[in-house]
């Protein structure tokens, strides 16, 4: 059986790279920097160092465990990813890097099996938990705050990427059922997508205090939705060598027309935004 998180994004990137996030595009014009970008973004406010210890949640085909070693040079690095054919990329890319360590300590499985946790930190406590535009495809974003407490080293910190309801979302309108049906294609479970307010309660629950969030919309939706649209019409002017297979563009195609219904709500100054990307930086 075919995963849905597979290999998909390879197609959208330059040569050697193998991103996969929504972007940070302020100033990108292509999809490979713009990942790049985002995952720089979430490292230099996690503020990563040489003697940071990286539990990685979701580490995709590895680009971004290489940039925490190459860019950061965090002091040790593991993770867990759910998707075999990403975990397996991963490990050869590092190995690949020079970085043999850090490809033996990512494993694949469920992001909230503490046992996994276990096996891939052994005795080590990470003073990171990153989570990079991912937390909410877990089965339970809940449950995996739960488990990156109580494994983090004290005082530890817990950063990531992540979507919630802006707060002037519809409840009962169109665009919830949009939202509704985005989520369903997209395999992200309904739960997951919370308010401001539920998402700082689920992190308090879980023992997390001094918490930070920042909305990054402004800069990863629109840039997404014009890359997606150049991506629909040409894909030299998308910046892209090869076009992905039809189950790869079918999704993308479906998010453009998600994040362009939700831009053109925003510029009317609708009251309605069923849902923004934002960095969360969490002090446990």
């Amino acid at each position: 059986m075919a995963e849905f998180h597979d290999l998909a994004e390879l197609a959208l990137n330059g040569d050697g790279q193998s991103w996969g996030n929504l972007g940070y595009w302020p100033s990108a014009t292509n999809y490979s920097d713009a990942c790049r970008a985002l995952a720089l973004l979430l490292g230099e406010q996690a503020g990563l160092d040489h003697s940071s210890s990286v539990f990685d949640a979701g580490f995709g085909c590895g680009d971004q465990l290489q940039l925490w070693l190459d860019h950061f040079h965090v002091g040790r690095i593991c993770g867990v990813n759910l998707s075999r054919s990403q975990t397996v990329y991963a490990k050869r890319k590092l190995e690949e890097a020079g970085h043999p360590d850090s490809a033996a300590a990512i494993g694949q499985g469920d992001i909230n099996d503490p046992g996994l946790w276990d096996a891939v930190l052994g005795r080590n406590q990470p003073s990171h938990v990153l989570a990079l535009d991912c937390a909410y495809h877990f089965p339970s974003r809940a449950e995996f705050f739960a488990v990156a407490q109580w494994h983090l080293a004290p005082p530890g910190q817990l950063a990531l990427t992540d979507f919630m309801l802006s707060d002037r979302h519809d409840s009962d309108g169109l665009a919830r059922h949009l939202l509704r049906w985005m989520l369903k294609v997209s395999r992200i479970p309904e739960a997951n997508i919370v308010d401001r307010d539920r998402y700082r309660l689920e992190l308090e629950q879980s023992g997390f205090a001094d918490i930070r969030m920042i909305d990054i919309s402004a800069y990863v939706m629109p840039g997404l939705a014009q890359f997606i649209r150049r991506l629909r019409q040409d894909k030299v002017a998308a910046g892209i060598s090869k076009r992905p297979g039809w189950p790869g563009l079918l999704k993308y195609r479906l998010t453009g027309r998600f994040l362009e219904s939700d831009r053109d709500q925003i510029a009317c100054e609708t009251p309605v935004r069923p849902s923004s990307c934002r960095d969360i930086y969490v002090d446990g």
